[in-house]
């Protein structure tokens, strides 16, 4: 696979991602906005992650 391949594959999953989205699934309801406002955290964190590794 080159170089160009590698970049353009999509990641897979942390085993930490399907757990945590598995526990998504055992909810009840709809999460309240200290739920949404967690989930944002998590997500710009992860982004924030990313984009460091990108940057090395």
């Amino acid at each position: 696979m080159s170089e160009e391949q590698v970049r353009r594959a999509p990641a897979l999953p942390d085993v930490h991602d399907e757990e945590r989205l598995a526990a998504l699934d055992d909810l009840p309801g709809e999460p309240g906005p200290e739920g949404f406002a967690a989930a944002v955290d998590e997500i710009v964190a992860a982004h924030a992650e990313l984009l460091a590794r990108l940057a090395q």
